[in-house]
């Protein structure tokens, strides 16, 4: 069956707290981020879980890679608790405002296009700095299109 295309990302507490703390203890020079992982069901996705950058990530003003070992740590102990599965990352912009740039399109279409993923639909969440809070802004790519998305916070973020 294929999925509805996503309207609303639902960020739980226990996700949202996982940025908040990457958020304050993170060089607000460089990027930071990590994977998303919950469930698409109808036209939400909700996050249970937030990854952190992990030890061996890369970080540059412009630029965020995820440690993959780490991502995949995450990945395999939120499937074992609660059947959550890989449905995006989020990350922050430092320089410029929370929409995806044209390397993170490219990485939502690799995303997209390897069959072995299986993503019908990438979640992004991107913050960026705004006077002194954090904007956040939630997007999801399918089908060669990115659009926005409704945020919808359990809790605080930033």
């Amino acid at each position: 069956m294929t999925q509805q295309p996503v309207t609303t990302v639902h960020l739980t507490v226990p996700a949202a707290r996982i940025i908040t703390t990457e958020l304050r203890t993170a060089d607000h020079t460089t990027e930071t981020g990590g994977i998303l992982l919950g469930r698409h069901t109808h036209d939400t996705v909700t996050v249970h879980h937030a990854g952190t950058p992990g030890p061996a990530a890369v970080r540059t003003p412009t630029y965020f890679l995820r440690d993959l070992a780490h991502a995949q740590a995450l990945a395999d102990e939120a499937f074992a608790s609660d059947a959550s599965v890989w449905v995006g990352e989020w990350h922050t912009h430092p320089t410029s405002r929370p929409v995806p740039s044209a390397r993170d399109a490219a990485t939502y279409r690799q995303l997209l296009d390897d069959p072995e993923l299986g993503f019908h639909s990438v979640i992004a969440v991107i913050l960026a700095p705004c006077e002194h809070h954090w904007a956040c802004e939630a997007w999801a790519a399918r089908h060669g299109r990115i659009t926005p998305v409704e945020l919808r916070l359990d809790g605080p973020v930033g």
